[in-house]
């Protein structure tokens, strides 16, 4: 049987990695422990990814309501940390991961862990189209604002222009 791309990605986000070593919480994670440890850490992953995704959209709004490009810019520090707190937890939960493969863990307790990589993938995929929409929105304020500026070009060179080609006054009001 053929697997789907959520399997796959599934499977991925269970694969450790290949240059990690061994850690802390290996030996005390065992059958159930084990998928509660790996259910939790991802029960958080998916609360950030939520969080990201709610800054992803708060980006867009401030794009396509106001064009404001520094608001937008400011969220990018809230973002970067929630990613750091992500590469905090995959670190923590490598160990797991790499013992995930070797438990007998019950189905139900599989499938669990899967509704919830399910939820984290979906969130990523809306993170993702978001991302490409902000930076479409970002375009096209880069667009606006260099229109904008060859309109007040153009003004300041027709009023050079008009200023270079008024006559000299050749009368002199000396009444005062």
């Amino acid at each position: 049987m053929a697997r789907t791309e959520r399997e796959h990605a599934r499977c991925r986000a269970l694969e450790p990695a290949a240059t990690a070593g061994e850690g802390p919480g290996v030996s005390d994670a065992a059958g159930p422990a084990l998928a509660q440890k790996l259910m939790t850490s991802y029960g958080l992953e998916a609360g950030i990814y939520g969080k990201l995704l709610e800054l992803s959209r708060r980006q867009g709004e401030l794009l396509e309501t106001s064009g404001d490009i520094d608001g937008c810019a400011g969220l990018f520090e809230l973002k970067d940390e929630l990613l750091r707190s992500l590469a905090s937890i995959e670190e923590e939960i490598e160990p797991l991961k790499r013992q995930w493969w070797s438990q007998a863990v019950a189905p139900d307790r599989r499938e669990q862990l899967n509704t919830v990589l399910d939820s984290i993938l979906t969130t990523i995929e809306a993170i993702m189209i978001q991302e490409q929409r902000n930076e479409q929105l970002l375009l096209q304020c880069h667009g606006d604002v260099e229109a904008e500026l060859g309109h007040i070009q153009r003004g300041a060179e027709m009023h050079r222009t008009q200023a270079d080609d008024q006559p000299e006054p050749r009368f002199m009001d000396v009444r005062r």
